[in-house]
């Protein structure tokens, strides 16, 4: 071959390995992420944390110091420095490995979210041998080199994450470690440069990686930075930084506040950029996706939660199946912690260690040098993955059962054998088991969803045990209707007895076994053993277990009692026992189920077959006897319908029913059979409160109230109650709740209304009652609030927040005016809808409740019926607590909503924290808004927080606006979005000439137009021809800015 030929070739080759291995580089392609091969990537990530960057309360169960460098002093103050080096040398080694790596790839992960810290790259300003210097350390990319090796090995993205900036990005401390006695980030222009030059070190190292998604410039920054200014010019220097390196990485964006709130940064400045807010603690249904994908949606940008976790499997499951049927990308949060649950792998808690824990947190006994020696080290060698607890289950909810209500076995289960509790199915809740605990933390005050935080993060509950027959756990707490699937492997067929472990100091529990779904036992009672921790076995005689059993399900009857395990012993073959009745339920409104101890053989209805069915006392036909789809079971179609509430039994005097093993059918007489018809309740109409298909917790007796019935009672916190309504139409309803309680016993009531989310499982809060206490048990009062409903049918459940109190019926009205009447006070409880909020009672003069625990994006809304059209002055009831670094006041944005998508912006209001969660503050003088008379639905938009709010007092405004506030006047510009036209209208009237400017981002004219108005301002701006896109109106006063607003054209 002639040499030019051959070097061509060489040239085609290289040229096509290089492109054939380098297609993995990630870019943004408008909503999406893609590689170079144009694949759209949904991003699944895990975060590192703890590794670079010791966060306090990941440091024990109960978490201590909080910040990393104090942290440090602690243990040097016991070890000395040496020792104290040797111990972070070592945590750094062992705390992130190969095959930590290894295993998240197994797991499902593509992705690696790598916290860092400043310190490990660089020392800090102060360090420095003068100002403005940088002196480069080596720890830091020692280590992301050597993770980025074991994430091309494994073909996994890496994304670095700035988690603790120099100087520290937040009044939130233990996040950045940042320290106040010296000056943070945004105090400081040389920790503003040494950031800057951090990020230009880092490209210039891996700006050629393919196997790097992108930088994450600042984590969850936390700080008064008005507008967004700073942190806006900061992130600008970094991109240009970056870019100028040749480094076209994605650049992942955190919002203010925790990653959540984008004021200053929109538009995007590069078009290779994604927004990244954090998501914890609040509700995960697509309602929570409101505020983020205008976002995403406007922008034409991809979104990407950065930080998730810290939560319940019922959790993480909804988290992630909403953030994936939304194209959104997701990194959870932490890999491991130390004696948790919640991350996949659980770090040991060894004793020493924990004397040390103890000591900093308060205690007495101070630890020997060599006693905090062993346990620190001791501690580096437990955080090896190899010596970690792995939370299968908690995997198993990330990655399977959000596209699957399939479950899977948890253990090896086999029969005969012994099945522990604790080893019930993997999947999801009312699959897999069901607990009528909490689901999750979604915020305000914290119940554990699993009350013995031991061993599995699913709801049910789980503590570690003392029983030397147990695996070292059992389940507790245990409720009525609660229940475990166990899938199994049968190696014999047979009959079975059960020894049932359990301990109790009550004497109500109760309990019977499922196979394959259906009920196989009787009802056996739980006795009391005088101990929670004293076990005995109860037996459970001839269970049949036959050819094609494959799952056992244990349900509660009644609660409470500890359960250990199920042990199966075989005693006998099937065909030598009897073969009887065992249960029976109704199977729709015109069939009953009944169910056997055996397999019942195939036969021909004629007739009723000796069976007999009793309604009400009333005997019913029989119209036939069928085959049913389980073959321990057969049904009865009626020639009646079943209606709710009915009592129904069932006898057979028969010799047609027989097992498969030829034995017939003992004879049995007058069973009752459970009646699961549920009413179906009509909106608006009253509902009676014992009218449930399901309750927790709930009793019910005579109700001496008009029309007498039955009222609900015993009520305590937690119990709840569920509905099936039909709503006729959307609207807004009032709800009168028909309540009785004993000032003797009672201080009145509180309870929850909530719908269910069907596709994620999750009640959400729509409405929250406290009840009065009136003069007795059977004295009764009526009580009402507005919610807002949407048409169709619904799952709604009445949930008691604190009792005790009666309920006799509740019901829903549309035929009377619910605003609240303006001018005067908006109670913040009073609203008709909310996302995210939760409620506690005040100690502010007037009492009753504020609304609190507030995260950016939470919101309120109400109706309030305004008297007379104008200005209003508004005063905000407010309480934080300052001194918590975290709270630094807050920012509200009040929304006149116009219709279910279009609203607009009365005005934002900012305020400073006061001196506690109850130390109120009434803040005013803020831009007036303007309203027109009637009902108006207006949402208090939560955009800085934490803080608590109280009410809001609206007072008519009398005086001159023009030339003194022209930020109050109020505009109505609208549709926004709009495909045609924008029109613009207000009461507004000036003697000067008003301007209009339609500009881009980049502020090239679209349209423009003056005038002079004689009258009310009204004004068409025709948008033909002009693409869709985000553009801003601009309005002129003469030569004054009036106003600006975004209108996003569409097709």
């Amino acid at each position: 071959m002639p040499m030019i030929k051959f070097y061509k070739l060489l040239v085609v080759l290289l040229l096509f390995s290089n492109y054939s291995f380098s297609q993995n580089f990630l870019n943004t392609s408008g909503k999406s992420i893609i590689n170079e091969k144009g694949d759209t990537i949904i991003l699944r990530g895990m975060g590192l944390g703890g590794w670079m960057v010791q966060e306090g309360y990941m440091m024990a169960p109960g978490g201590f110091s909080s910040t990393q460098y104090q942290i440090k002093d602690k243990i040097t103050e016991l070890i000395g420095e040496e020792e104290t080096q040797n111990f972070y040398d070592n945590w750094l080694k062992n705390h992130v490995t190969k095959t930590d790596i290894d295993s998240m790839k197994s797991w499902g992960f593509n992705l690696v979210r790598a916290p860092i810290h400043y310190n490990l790259f660089t020392v800090p300003i102060e360090e420095e041998p003068f100002p403005g210097s940088y002196t480069e350390l080596d720890v830091g990319f020692k280590l992301l080199d050597s993770l980025l090796s074991w994430c091309i090995e494994n073909e996994i993205y890496l994304m670095i994450d700035l988690h603790a900036a120099p100087g520290g990005q937040g009044y939130n401390a233990d996040i950045s470690d940042y320290d106040p006695t010296k000056p943070s980030l945004w105090e400081s222009e040389l920790n503003q440069n040494k950031t800057v030059e951090l990020w230009k070190r880092l490209s210039q190292r891996y700006k050629n990686e393919q196997w790097i998604a992108g930088y994450d410039l600042i984590n969850e920054p936390n700080w008064e930075i008005p507008g967004g200014v700073l942190l806006k010019d900061l992130y600008v220097q970094l991109t240009n930084v970056i870019r100028a390196e040749g480094d076209n990485h994605i650049l992942f964006i955190e919002g203010n506040w925790f990653a959540n709130d984008f004021t200053g940064l929109t538009p995007p400045w590069d078009d290779n950029l994604v927004y990244s807010p954090h998501k914890y603690w609040s509700p995960v249904d697509q309602g929570y996706l409101d505020w983020m994908l205008p976002l995403r949606d406007t922008l034409n940008v991809p979104l990407f939660v950065g930080e998730t976790g810290e939560n319940s499997n019922f959790w993480y499951r909804d988290a992630v199946k909403v953030f994936e049927e939304n194209g959104i990308g997701w990194a959870w949060w932490p890999l491991k912690r130390i004696g948790a649950i919640q991350p996949p792998l659980s770090i040991n808690y060894n004793d020493k260690y924990k004397m040390l824990v103890d000591y900093w947190n308060g205690g007495n006994i101070i630890p020997s040098k060599e006693d905090a020696i062993a346990g620190l080290n001791q501690l580096t060698e437990d955080i090896k993955i190899e010596n970690c607890f792995y939370h299968k289950d908690i995997i198993d909810a990330m990655f399977r059962q959000p596209f699957s209500n399939l479950t899977v076995p948890y253990a090896n289960n086999l029969i005969p054998g012994k099945i522990y509790a604790s080893d019930f199915d993997m999947g999801i809740m009312g699959e897999a088991y069901y607990d009528a605990g909490a689901e999750a933390n979604y915020g305000g005050d914290f119940s554990p969803w699993n009350n013995g935080w031991s061993l599995r993060n699913d709801n049910v509950d789980i503590q570690e045990s003392k029983d030397s027959e147990s695996n070292g756990y059992n389940v507790g707490w245990i409720e009525k209707d609660e229940w475990m699937k166990y899938s199994f492997q049968l190696d014999e067929t047979g009959v079975y007895n059960v020894n049932v472990r359990v301990a109790t100091e009550d004497d109500d529990g109760s309990f019977y076994f499922k196979l394959n779904g259906q009920q196989v036992s009787k009802m056996i009672d739980v006795p009391k053993t005088d101990s929670w921790e004293n076990w005995v076995d109860l037996k459970l005689d001839s269970l049949v277990i036959d050819e094609g059993d494959e799952s056992l399900v244990f349900h509660v009857n009644r609660g409470t009692f500890n359960l250990g395990f199920y042990e199966f012993i075989k005693v006998s073959n099937i065909s030598e026992i009897e073969t009887g009745y065992v249960s029976a339920n109704t199977y729709n409104q015109n069939s009953i189920n009944i169910n056997f101890n055996k397999n019942i053989k195939n036969f021909i209805s004629v007739g009723q077959l000796g069976f007999k069915v009793f309604i009400n006392d009333q005997e019913v036909e029989v119209i036939d006897v069928l085959n049913s789809t389980s073959p321990r079971s057969i049904i009865l179609n009626l020639a009646v319908e079943i209606k709710p509430g009915d009592v129904i039994t069932i006898s057979y005097s028969g010799n047609s029913i027989k097992s498969t093993d030829e034995n017939l059918l003992e004879i049995f007489l007058d069973e009752i059979v459970k009646n699961t018809i549920s009413y179906i309740h009509n909106v608006p109409g009253k509902i009676e409160a014992e009218h449930y298909f399901f309750q927790k917790g709930m009793e019910l007796e005579n109700a001496s109230d008009e029309g007498d019935g039955k009222n609900i009672a015993s009520l305590d916190n937690g119990d709840y109650a569920d509905y099936y309504i039909k709503v006729n139409s959307s609207g807004t309803y009032n709800v009168t709740y028909r309540s009785a309680a004993d000032p003797n016993w009672s201080s009145g009531g509180q309870l929850e209304l909530s719908l269910l989310d069907p596709e994620t499982g999750n009640y959400n809060s729509i409405q929250n009652m406290i009840l009065p206490t009136t003069s007795g048990w059977q004295s009764w009062e009526s009580t009402s609030k507005p919610l807002t409903l949407s048409e169709g049918n619904h799952q709604l459940r009445l949930k008691i927040l604190e009792g005790p109190f009666n309920l006799n019926w509740f019901a829903f009205d549309d035929s009377v005016s619910i605003g609240i009447p303006i001018p005067g006070y908006v109670q913040a409880e009073d609203y008709i809808f909310q996302s995210g909020i939760s409620l506690e009672m005040t100690e502010d003069e007037g009492g009753g409740q504020n609304i609190g625990y507030l995260d950016s994006a939470d919101y309120v809304d109400y109706v309030v019926d305004v008297s007379e059209t104008g200005l209003y002055d508004l005063s905000y009831r407010v309480a934080s607590d300052g001194s918590q670094d975290y709270a630094n006041g807050g920012t509200i944005e009040l929304q006149l909503l116009i219709d279910s998508v279009n609203y607009e912006v009365l005005h934002t209001i900012s305020f400073p924290a006061t001196n506690g969660w109850q130390d109120w503050v009434t803040f005013n003088d803020f831009p007036k808004i303007y309203l027109e008379s009637g009902d108006r639905k207006l949402r208090f938009f939560f955009k800085k927080t934490p803080f608590n709010l109280n009410w809001i007092l609206f007072e008519g405004y009398k005086g001159t606006v023009l030339g003194m506030e022209k930020h109050d006047i109020r505009l109505k510009i609208y549709p926004n979005p709009t495909s045609e036209k924008i029109t613009v209208e207000s009461d507004f009237i000036t003697n000067d000439i008003i301007t209009y400017k339609l500009v881009d981002s980049n502020g090239r004219v679209f349209a423009f137009k003056s005038k002079l108005y004689t009258s009310k301002i009204y004004e068409e701006i025709l948008l033909n021809g002009i693409n869709k896109g985000l553009f801003f109106l601009v309005i002129y006063e003469g030569g004054d800015l009036l106003e600006i607003r975004k209108i996003v054209k569409s097709n």
